[in-house]
């Protein structure tokens, strides 16, 4: 597959107001009396794929010339990069701290220090309100130039001290990402693990002395991470309350900020994601006002918005769906659904697979629950046909099996009997399914692949399935039992002939 060049990325990753910022900015470097390179724009900005040998035939068509595509395409980018530097020259504060320093540079060149020194006590201030140690140490090495050809040495030497102050703070930093990184890993692993085995590597991180004490967290940013390792933790022993209180802890923490949400918008909506993950199963809690303030973060944002407020809309509408399933409000959720899909189609959807799959997975299954199995199968299919294993494996493999499920109830019984052997098949050699999951298959397959099976055999054979799904509640990990609780709703409905949202009201 043709990778696309830099400028066909970076123009449909533009928005309106940037389009039109760089037609302005553009407007300098004319040939003649035509801007070569902001019809070169509009013919990329025009196309769905680019094909070389197209663009170069419309370019002659409007009387430019088109043999050095390649080298035109590459200022192009840069020409565009140029102008989106400008554009956003103080959009956040490490913009600000950077564009600063490039002043800082140029006026330490024509030897006007004490000019240098001014922008210099600017920039500190703003590194320091955003802890952007590391442009610190950028700003403070200036200083230290200025002050020795200005001020003497002595006052060089006392600046260079200061760095030392921030260098701690950067390896403070380092060894707490990297600690969290750690418990991130290992927790991705979970599969490859017992249980005992992940908390035993996970107590061993909580020993580390940075995370002793909050206080050994040495900055803001430190902290965040300390708050995150310890959510892990609690979420990998099932501690549900404890999980909720660091992440409520850390929440309060950021909100403190006036810069962390603007300055590190997605970071901010990922912890967000992370509390609201916990936060809907408590009944009690304000579920309800932090999805309303995470939709209303958008309004906050002025760089690349659309970004922020389609993983707010994924995020946000995926916690009120499933909010909505363990409480057993499907219409509400039907109803979330429609609503949904009104404003889908706005987005362009490129966030991780990782979400997205979820995001289906809780269409497919609250669609199965009120019966509405047609519907099921647009989500069931659109998964299994844009994503793939790897993506979110626990998810894709729940997702197989409400496609067998969905077709179960739609009688489509040859399919059942190719999906299930095809499925079964890829477990002998990948084990991809959970106890519970190969049993409801090898329990379908049965029941479709047998003659004149009667209502009482049938029900016989899906109580074993429940039965199973009873003894494993007390000994299953929470993602489990949230998955075998979903199928044991299946299961009684199906059993009762009845669907799910008609046994299950609030």
């Amino acid at each position: 597959m043709k990778k696309n060049s830099n400028a066909f990325s970076i123009i449909k990753s533009l928005t309106m107001s940037e389009k039109r910022y760089f037609k302005i900015f553009s407007e300098r470097h004319t040939i003649g009396e035509q801007n070569k390179y902001i019809t070169l724009f509009d013919e990329l900005d025009k196309t769905d794929e680019e094909k070389d040998g197209d663009l170069v035939k419309n370019l002659k068509k409007l009387g430019i010339n088109g043999d050095f595509i390649s080298a035109d395409k590459n200022y192009l980018y840069q020409l565009i990069l140029r102008s989106l530097n400008v554009f956003h020259d103080s959009k956040t504060y490490n913009i600000e701290i950077k564009q600063l320093l490039i002043s800082i540079e140029i006026l330490f060149h024509k030897g006007l220090y004490q000019e240098c020194l001014k922008l210099i006590s600017k920039a500190e201030i703003l590194a320091d309100e955003c802890e952007s140690f590391q442009l610190m140490i950028d700003v403070l090495t200036w200083k230290k130039k200025c002050s020795g050809y200005s001020l003497g040495l002595k006052k060089a030497a006392e600046v260079n001290l200061e760095i030392d102050q921030y260098l701690a703070l950067i390896n403070n930093l380092k060894r707490i990402t990297d600690l969290y990184y750690e418990s991130n890993l290992i927790q991705a692993n979970n599969e490859k693990q017992t249980k005992n085995e992940l908390i035993k590597r996970l107590k061993t991180i909580l020993k580390e002395p940075e995370l002793q004490s909050e206080k050994n967290a040495l900055s803001f940013s430190a902290k965040i991470f300390y708050y995150l390792i310890y959510s892990n933790y609690y979420y990998s022993i099932d501690h549900k309350e404890e999980e909720y209180n660091h992440l409520q802890k850390l929440v309060i923490i950021l909100n403190q900020s006036k810069t962390y949400s603007i300055e590190n918008p997605l970071d901010y909506v990922s912890i967000y994601n992370r509390l609201l993950g916990i936060k809907k199963f408590f009944p009690q809690s304000d579920f309800f006002n932090d999805i309303k303030v995470l939709n209303e973060f958008t309004k906050k944002i002025n760089f690349r918005k659309e970004v922020i407020s389609e993983r707010v809309f994924i995020h946000t509408n995926t916690h009120e769906l499933e909010y909505y399933l363990i409480n057993n409000d499907f219409q509400q959720a039907l109803h979330k659904i429609k609503s949904i899909e009104k404003d889908i189609s706005k987005l362009n959807l490129t966030i991780e697979p990782y979400h997205v799959i979820y995001f289906y997975y809780l269409h497919a299954i609250t669609l199965i629950y009120v019966g509405e199995f047609h519907r099921a199968l647009k989500f069931i299919n659109k998964t299994l046909n844009e994503f793939k294993f790897e993506d979110r494996p626990q998810v894709y493999r729940r997702i197989e099996v409400l496609n067998l499920i969905t077709h179960y109830e739609l009688k489509n019984e040859s399919l059942v009997i190719a999906l299930s052997k095809q499925i079964l098949k890829k477990n002998l050699t990948q084990t991809i399914l959970t106890p519970i999951e190969e049993k409801i298959i090898q329990v379908l397959y049965k029941i479709t692949n047998t003659k004149r099976i009667t209502l009482k055999e049938e029900n016989a054979l899906l109580k074993t399935i429940l039965d199973e799904i009873l003894l494993a509640k007390n000994t299953s990990a929470l993602s489990v039992s949230i998955l075998n609780e979903n199928y044991e709703k299946w299961l009684i409905a199906k059993t009762k002939r009845k669907q799910v949202s008609d046994i299950y009201k609030v």
